[in-house]
């Protein structure tokens, strides 16, 4: 028998043992069994006549320690074998562990523990050795002389005189908590089987839902993609965005980062990655790898967003089927469809407070519509008095209705119809061939565009049209309240001195900085593919405004877009170059981007941002409304060709 001693005072060792968490203290067991390349693990609790936890005990069949070893693991704080080694010996699984701090953890379950393990020793033969300690002197470890045996390898870690928390372990839930923290590594290893009192842990057996996306990251060169795996749970197993390896193996957890009222959790990103960067996991949030969870998290809250309105649709469906949805039929006006949009938003979201009753529901329902339909701005208060709603369900009916007054959403709704109208006399000024061949870029095509900057992005407002590059440099230092040095300008000229005609600049503010986004657009008439010219003379515009040190500011970033129809092999090879976002042609220092853009993906990318909304209003623009538009709105300057 000998003692090994840890160099560390015990109030801090017993604080690393996190004694209130017995639940991840079981967790970190299994974890230890797994990293020894255990198949089996068991975990067992031992409970009196008063449903008291006497003893826990977690069995495995893996590798086990070799007595020669067994001082250097439980003899050192922190700098585990396991931080180098990265993977197991034989089967080559990710580990788990990294700190050398688990075997403190035991000390949550019991106030004596002991290791109980049995491993091959140098010379062959199969040895069994005894490590125990106790919570009195957490900082001592005693290690039996090793005994010679003829049993199977493996360990059994047994912790005794319960711990004052222990009776956590027997809770309805805990189960379905170990579930929720191995089940990446489960579904990625079929061969492991881990018990808890008898029964397997079987995610796929408690889980409501599951998903899988893969994380676009363009920074995992020689790594498969990240994959994020959601799972959602019958109940609040506690939420965490899970770091893993590609096989499962949680190697940290970060905050999931999002509101998603009404679902329990677990999400797992998974990549191999996060293998190199183990020592450094807790700062992640800091590093370059902070993008990924940030993508992470945004793949999360599209899928909550698509899980809540499939709840929204589905309860909808149920009401209609049950006779008690107080509207037939489909929407006539913008005006009808956005007063639905908004009952259906407030109906579902305080649906658990509505009577049982069909009728009693049938009528609440329709007193809603009511309410809804001519005063809505009275809503909350009757809502408030008649359900007596808890304070989230508060919050997020605040949320809906004071998100705007139903006149403005009437309003934006037009507009968006308008926008779908206009998109449809886009197409045909620019594919429709008796139209698009005889559309004039400057006197046509361009003083419609200057009037539907919202193409290119709805934030951008229009500073510059059809005006030299000297009045590009005026707005630039007047939107960044900027005086020109020595109170005047200098002219601005392309690299051959002549002076460039800008078709449009547009500019919008950095989100929370006083920084400015430039764009300059460069439109090309329908029948003019981009070819080299074109990209010669967008990139002229772009060498004329980086060069001239009047325009330099480190708060803007510059983007130059050459627009039509088509472009040639060459600039459509440039602009599907791998390593830079699809369009993108060249890339310079000080945040300047040029672009090759077709109408096609300009007009794609439109109506995807208005897809909800089409599909909300049921709004197929057709031919006769996209000549209408362009009569109402463009008449003077639309070529007669496309209203006729």
């Amino acid at each position: 028998m000998r003692t090994v001693h840890i160099e560390a005072k015990p109030d801090h060792l017993l604080r690393l043992a996190r004694q209130k968490d017995p639940v991840s203290a079981v967790a970190e067991m299994i974890w230890n069994a797994l990293d020894a390349e255990a198949g089996q693990v068991s975990v067992e609790l031992e409970v009196n006549e008063l449903n008291g936890v006497e003893s826990v005990s977690i069995t495995d069949d893996g590798h086990g320690m070799p007595n020669a070893s067994c001082a250097g693991f439980f003899g050192g704080l922190g700098g585990s074998w396991k931080t180098t080694a990265k993977f197991s010996p034989q089967l080559k699984r990710g580990l788990h562990g990294r700190s050398g701090q688990g075997r403190l953890r035991a000390f949550a379950l019991g106030e004596q523990v002991r290791w109980i393990t049995v491993a091959e020793a140098i010379d062959g033969r199969t040895e069994r050795t005894v490590i125990s300690g106790a919570v009195d002197r957490p900082a001592d470890f005693d290690i039996s002389d090793p005994e010679y045996v003829t049993e199977p390898s493996g360990t059994r870690v047994e912790a005794l005189v319960p711990a004052d928390f222990v009776g956590r372990l027997i809770h309805d839930d805990t189960a379905q908590q170990l579930a929720s923290i191995f089940a990446p590594f489960l579904a990625a290893n079929a061969d492991v089987r881990i018990t808890y009192q008898g029964t397997a842990l079987d995610p796929a057996m408690v889980w409501t839902d599951t998903a899988e996306y893969v994380v676009r990251w363009s920074d995992s060169p020689g790594l498969a993609e990240p994959l994020l795996r959601v799972i959602e749970w019958p109940k609040n197993v506690g939420r965490v965005l899970a770091l893993c390896d590609a096989n499962g193996v949680v190697l940290d957890e970060a905050s999931p980062g999002i509101q998603a009222p009404g679902y329990h959790f677990t999400a797992y990103l998974l990549w191999d990655g996060f293998v190199e960067q183990r020592g450094n996991l807790p700062l992640v949030e800091m590093d370059e790898t902070a993008e990924l969870l940030e993508l992470a998290r945004e793949s999360l809250r599209g899928h909550f967003k698509r899980r809540d309105q499939e709840r929204r649709a589905r309860l909808i469906q149920e009401w209609k089927s049950e006779g008690v949805y107080p509207y037939s039929g489909e929407p006539a006006l913008a005006a009808q469809a956005v007063e639905r949009q908004m009952f259906d938003e407030v109906a579902t979201t305080i649906a658990r407070r509505l009577p049982g009753v069909p009728q009693s529901k049938k009528t609440t329902l329709r007193l809603l519509r009511e309410i809804i339909s001519h005063d809505p701005s009275g809503l909350y208060p009757v809502l408030d008095e008649l359900f007596r709603l808890p304070q989230s369900e508060q919050e997020e009916l605040k949320r809906i209705l004071q998100r705007t007054s139903l006149s403005e959403v009437i309003k934006a709704t037009g507009q968006v119809s308008d926008r779908l109208d206009f998109l449809a006399a886009l197409k045909k000024l620019v594919f429709e061939p008796e139209i698009s061949q005889t559309v004039k870029e400057r006197s046509e095509l361009h003083k419609i565009l200057e009037r539907e900057t919202w193409i290119f992005g709805d934030a951008y407002t229009l500073m510059v049209s059809d005006q030299s590059l000297d009045a590009v440099l005026e707005r630039h230092l007047e939107a960044l309240g900027r005086a020109p040095h020595n109170g005047r300008l200098n002219p601005v000229r392309r690299a051959d001195g002549r002076t460039g005609i800008v078709d449009l600049l547009l500019g919008r503010a950095h989100r929370g900085s006083s920084g400015r986004e430039h764009l300059v657009v460069e439109l090309k008439a329908p029948k003019v593919k981009i070819g080299q010219i074109e990209v010669a003379q967008i990139k002229s515009y772009a060498e004329a405004i980086v060069s001239d040190p009047q325009f330099r500011d480190a708060r803007a970033s510059w983007d130059f877009w050459v627009v039509s129809t088509e472009m040639d092999d060459i600039v459509r090879r440039d602009a599907s170059a791998p390593n830079r976002p699809p369009g993108c042609i060249a890339e310079w220092e000080g945040g300047v981007r040029i672009w090759a853009r077709t109408w096609s993906e300009i007009i794609d990318d439109c109506e995807d941002r208005l897809h909800f909304y089409r599909e909300r209003l049921n709004h197929d623009p057709a031919t006769e409304h996209a000549v209408e538009y362009l009569r109402r709105v463009h008449g003077a300057v639309a070529p007669e060709a496309a209203v006729s």
